[in-house]
């Protein structure tokens, strides 16, 4: 039997550099969820060949065009999303929930607008306004398990006494029972609480979809061991 405050230790180590990780890498969790839908199309247009730069991901000179083109037009809504999302790629989280919320006082609503509001307030970890994000993405599209995943993650770094982690973990994955990320944070999730056996539940379930997660794989093998 291994000692429990070290292996407490150990899951606080890995849950942490998967947290970096998923941010680093812009996926998943993070960013990626740049789309046109039907509330911003109504409205708005943008810069195609700026829009174009953002599909080559060439988000510097992204940034360039959108701020010329919104020059000519400061109160498009659509653009200052788009010219946000470009400062995010780019690390510029600051930028990013600048000109959300420029894009949110000119009306601008999306389900896909919320989502990357509440992870660019997460990466300036401030919580509630990042849970409050969510909460709104989730509202346009309750179905979403992206944006359950979203708002477990807001409420996962809140604390462990937020019982709303598990919960919208579980949602996620009710929806997309293949939502490897959600399965893998709310078996750190259980974990942490010492429920070892939840835990190992959803480790081996993402083995089952993805036999080759190295993560998922060493996590159980640690956990058994106890």
């Amino acid at each position: 039997m291994t000692n429990r405050k070290g292996f407490r230790l150990w899951i606080f180590l890995c849950s942490l550099m998967f947290l970096l990780s998923v941010s680093c890498a812009g996926t998943g969790c993070s960013k990626g969820l740049l789309r046109k839908g039907p509330e911003a199309e109504k409205t708005w247009s943008c810069d195609n060949g700026a829009d174009e730069t953002m599909n080559r991901r060439d988000y510097e000179t992204a940034i360039f065009l959108h701020e010329r083109f919104l020059e000519n037009e400061p109160g498009n809504a659509l653009a200052l999303y788009h010219l946000g999302y470009a400062y995010g790629q780019t690390g510029d989280h600051l930028k990013e929930v600048s000109y959300y919320e420029k894009a949110l006082s000119f009306g601008f609503r999306s389900g896909h607008f919320f989502y990357n509001l509440g992870m660019a307030y997460g990466e300036l970890n401030d919580i509630e306004k990042s849970v409050s994000a969510f909460r709104k993405a989730l509202e346009i599209d309750p179905y979403s398990a992206d944006y359950h995943f979203g708002l477990a993650m807001a409420c996962y770094k809140r604390g462990l006494a937020d019982k709303t982690a598990e919960k919208e973990f579980l949602k996620a994955i009710k929806i997309d029972p293949e939502h490897v990320k959600a399965r893998l944070f709310l078996s750190m999730l259980y974990a942490d609480w010492g429920e070892l056996q939840k835990a190992a539940e959803q480790l081996r379930k993402i083995l089952e979809i993805d036999p080759d997660n190295a993560r998922a794989r060493k996590f159980l093998e640690r956990i058994e061991q106890e």
